[in-house]
């Protein structure tokens, strides 16, 4: 395993590269799917994306293994409102921890990506993207902050946001 940072001097330099880091919405104490506020999230998070970053070029979750838990389902239900709203596809081909390998795909890009991941992994990711990580925190009640990485002569940079979204506690279905 690969350890480390990728140059991003051949790649995400004068791309006009962003990409937009969220985690999955509000889960249950138990279980593998959203809760409802979760999904009460997900059904508003396609207008906030649009607002702040105009449609993405591209959508990335992590692969969803079927099976006896699906826990990353929770990524791939939190993007699919946007996904279907703007019939968009979802990139779902990389392991969760499979950081080098997806810093590297995502350099090889150009435009605006949306990865919906879990937010213990993005700080892994950022790092192998070249980005100083050590104070790095993604609390793990923290359900609404955004974190944009973009490039500047090769190097990234960080800067964050929040959604600004409240979701209800309850499911009106």
């Amino acid at each position: 395993m690969m350890v480390g940072w990728i140059s991003l001097t051949a790649c995400g330099q004068g791309k006009n590269l962003r990409l937009v880091f969220i985690r999955h919405a509000e889960k249950p104490d138990v279980g593998d799917n959203l809760s409802c506020a979760g999904f009460n999230r997900s059904l508003k998070l396609p207008e906030v994306i649009k607002a702040k970053f105009g449609l993405p070029d591209y959508i990335y979750v992590p692969a969803l293994h079927l099976g006896k838990s699906t826990p990353r389902g929770r990524m791939f239900q939190t993007v699919s409102p946007l996904a279907v709203k703007y019939n968009l596809t979802i990139n779902s081909k990389f392991e969760e921890e499979d950081d080098n390998g997806i810093a590297n795909d995502l350099i090889s890009k150009k435009g605006t990506i949306l990865i919906v991941w879990e937010h213990n992994q993005i700080k892994p990711l950022l790092k192998a993207l070249g980005l100083k990580v050590k104070d790095l925190q993604w609390p793990d009640n923290d359900f609404d902050s955004i974190w944009i990485v973009t490039f500047k002569k090769g190097k990234p940079g960080l800067t964050q946001d929040k959604e600004g979204i409240t979701p209800t506690a309850g499911c009106s279905f």
